[in-house]
């Protein structure tokens, strides 16, 4: 597993964590990753945000500054979404996998 910050023209939108071929985002709003193939189909076909592979302390870093923050009104369906995912990753768990502890 590998780690992301995802930004578009200078703005930071996501800590993101590629495991095989799917992308997880850090939603601030939900405290886990989850599962979106939107920004695997970005990561792999649109390339329409830029993706800077960072470390575990990095990725501590951002996560603790907000980044992945939804507005909950205009982000309302995706958050329902979310929240209601029955395998989300914690970040935790991200860590372990980053670091090779955990498969």
């Amino acid at each position: 597993m590998k780690l992301y910050l995802v930004t578009k023209g200078g703005q930071r939108l996501w800590v993101a964590a590629l495991a095989h071929e799917n992308m997880y985002g850090y939603v601030q709003n939900t405290g886990f990753f989850h599962d979106n193939n939107a920004l695997r189909n970005d990561f792999y076909i649109d390339n329409r945000f830029t993706y800077e592979e960072i470390d575990i302390p990095r990725a501590k870093t951002l996560i603790a500054e907000g980044v992945g923050q939804a507005d909950e009104t205009t982000h309302a369906d995706a958050l329902a979404k979310w929240r209601s995912d029955p395998r989300p990753l914690s970040p935790g768990d991200v860590y372990a996998a980053v670091a090779g502890l955990r498969p």
